[in-house]
């Protein structure tokens, strides 16, 4: 038929509908850093370096009768750990496309500003998962096993390390760990509600509390976890993330920035042996397996 009206003659009559809300970036869980024991309160005021002396232990010798006892002089050593990682989010806003626009633009970005900064800390620490060539177990590209959660228990109770334990894995890794009976059967962890099955939940693991994070270091199918004890990492936040916010009347503009300043550590344990001055990875296990 001719001279019918159609979508494209009716145009200016059909709506186009904005949502209501927004298709917002997806947001991993943050755990890594979360998990590193807080040291902040050792390090308050001044000062971008921390100094922690090791002491050692000493030498039980036998004493002879009417002989004199040989002093034992040991010269220790320390680590120095620097606070220096200082990181931003900024954005300029313009008044007229916050006056303009349907969503509430700077509350938008104060969300995003705040899930960065976190999501950096946690890669950060996540990057030092991947530490320790000294005590490994596992294999890259492969599934955990039971003998390697035994291993990395057997290494931190070598060095002394104190339960409970902390570990991190890849959601690949976990899903590994899902196929071992041991951690997620009633028999053996007396769990009688079937959180393995339903919720893809497990129990400690030889003492090891166990979290599952996408943050691991790695590039499929690679991924390194770490199952570590006490202190053995930390985390020093001198600026915990603070927003900042002025109007421009020049640019007639908002400029909001959010910055923070910390760093996470890995420490080394200083030797059990007497008159041994080293200090080593000993309280941590990385853990290799899949992404």
């Amino acid at each position: 038929m001719a001279n019918e009206v159609t979508s494209t003659t009716a145009d200016v009559f059909i709506d186009e509908i904005w949502a209501g809300e927004l298709n917002r970036a997806i947001e991993f869980t943050l755990i890594i850093a979360g998990l590193f024991s807080d040291w902040t309160s050792r390090m308050r005021g001044s000062g971008d370096v921390f100094h922690l002396p090791a002491r050692h232990n000493l030498t039980a010798n036998t004493k002879t009768a009417g002989t004199d006892a040989t002093a034992e002089a040991i010269t220790e050593t320390q680590q120095n750990f620097t606070v220096s990682t200082h990181q931003i989010v900024a954005q300029e806003i313009e008044d007229f496309a916050e006056v303009m626009s349907k969503y509430d633009i700077r509350a938008e970005y104060t969300l995003a500003a705040a899930y960065s900064l976190g999501r950096a800390m946690d890669v950060a620490a996540a990057a030092l998962l991947d530490d320790n060539t000294s005590q490994t177990v596992g294999v890259l590209t492969a599934e955990l096993t039971d003998d390697n959660f035994i291993r990395a228990w057997q290494y931190l109770q070598d060095s002394s390390g104190m339960p409970p334990y902390k570990g991190v894995v890849s959601p690949a890794a976990w899903g590994g760990m899902l196929k071992i009976e041991k951690f997620t059967q009633q028999l053996f962890n007396g769990d009688t509600g079937g959180r393995a099955l339903h919720e893809a939940q497990i129990g400690n693991v030889y003492q090891a509390r166990m979290y599952a994070s996408p943050l691991t270091v790695g590039t499929a199918p690679n991924s390194s976890g770490h199952m570590w004890a006490g202190d053995h990492f930390f985390k020093i936040i001198k600026k915990a993330p603070k927003q900042d916010a002025w109007f421009s009347p020049f640019a007639k503009a908002w400029v909001v920035a959010t910055d923070q300043i910390y760093g996470v550590f890995e420490r080394q344990e200083a030797d059990e042996a007497a008159a041994v001055t080293t200090v080593a990875r000993l309280h941590g296990v990385r853990l290799q397996s899949l992404k």
